[in-house]
């Protein structure tokens, strides 16, 4: 990439100091498809269908967002406690889990992970509190393959991703991310 900033105005009567080159490589795409009505995940890499897995995510009352995600972070394990998101304890829906194989899609909560508790319901129902589980071997698998800043698209579901929850500019069109521009 060469970026020519030399001497261009960047505001406040400032302008960039040097002319910058830089080097860098852009691996396949990687796109990752979840089907919350027919609980099944689908992994793409360089556009074509690289493996199906049966996967199961939000039971009525804690429904996954249909839209674009990003995979934020990933963590080899992670403890989910219900109260962090709003349930109290002592709750008949209560939770205190330590998951495997998290990747997380939003700030409020969701996450594809290992759940093997619900492998009878995967590829058949959705039974978890909004993050989407696969079995452990899944999982393992999907962390090994998958990236921080990979997309993964959401379909199924009447509630919408939103904005502000994760990275949810991805759900703007182009015209309508342009016009939120500084540069406009």
């Amino acid at each position: 990439m060469r970026a020519n900033l030399a001497d261009l105005s960047i505001g406040n009567d400032q302008t960039g100091d040097a002319n910058v080159v830089r080097h860098f490589t852009i691996g396949q795409a990687t796109v990752i498809k979840v089907g919350i009505d027919t609980h099944e995940l689908r992994f793409f890499q360089g556009g074509a269908l690289v493996r199906t897995i049966p996967v199961t995510t939000g039971k009525v009352g804690f429904g996954t967002r249909s839209g674009i995600k990003v995979i934020m972070n990933k963590e080899r394990t992670r403890i989910m406690d219900s109260v962090t998101v709003d349930i109290p304890a002592g709750s008949s829906d209560a939770y205190r889990l330590k998951v495997e194989y998290a990747m997380r899609l939003t700030n409020s909560g969701e996450f594809l992970h290992a759940a093997p508790w619900s492998v009878g319901a995967q590829g058949r129902a959705n039974v978890s509190h909004g993050c989407t589980g696969m079995s452990m071997s899944n999982a393992a698998w999907l962390f090994e393959r998958s990236k921080i800043g990979d997309p993964v698209e959401y379909t199924g579901s009447v509630k919408p991703m939103t904005l502000t929850n994760g990275y949810g500019d991805w759900n703007l069109t182009w015209n309508a991310w342009g016009k939120r521009s500084a540069a406009v």
